[in-house]
């Protein structure tokens, strides 16, 4: 082998472990929003190519459009509010909220992190919707019911009307990932 193709592997195996290394970094530090003892960075289980198709940015905005979650080992999609709070909520993905019950058609989570806060109020809440109630509790509601409450829209999970069975139990793990 001659020196000139020595040096070139050489070259190429130091691009890799610094871009190892750069990676083991980010996958640590990506999540910085609603950190909490509570709350665990986690991993996509789905492949790259399956995460590009299936969560859509908008590049004129950069807007997100779409994250996945994962319950009880069941996946589904959440389409991400175009709002401040509900891209806030989505770049702040990837990682896991354990959920307490509430009412018995909603489990929530209290975070010491705030988001952006466009509170209204909806009068009727659909299994599925994802909102932000002050400006730090997390609220999935997985049955449908009118309400006199004012919430910020993060987003609404696609198949709300088939979360019930997954929700039962006071607690719940829910990770949420791009």
């Amino acid at each position: 082998m001659e020196s000139s193709d020595k040096k070139k592997i050489i070259i190429m195996l130091v691009v890799m472990v610094a871009a190892m290394v750069g990676m083991s970094i980010f996958m640590r530090t990506g999540f910085q929003s609603f950190r909490h003892e509570h709350i665990k960075p986690v991993e996509s289980a789905k492949s790259d190519s399956e995460s590009k198709s299936d969560n859509k940015e908008d590049k004129t905005t950069n807007a997100i459009k779409n994250i996945s979650l994962r319950i009880n080992g069941t996946y589904f999609m959440m389409s991400v509010d175009e709002g401040e709070a509900g891209q806030e909520f989505a770049k702040s993905t990837p990682f896991e909220l354990e959920m307490l019950e509430l009412n018995g058609n909603e489990k929530y989570y209290e975070g010491d992190e705030t988001l952006p806060t466009k509170e209204y109020k909806p009068e009727h809440i659909e299994a599925g919707d994802v909102m932000l109630y002050g400006n730090n509790t997390i609220v999935i509601f997985y049955k449908s019911f009118d309400t006199e409450f004012s919430y910020t829209r993060l987003g609404k999970i696609k198949g709300g009307e088939n979360l019930e069975p997954m929700m039962q139990g006071e607690k719940v793990t829910v990770e949420f990932f791009k």
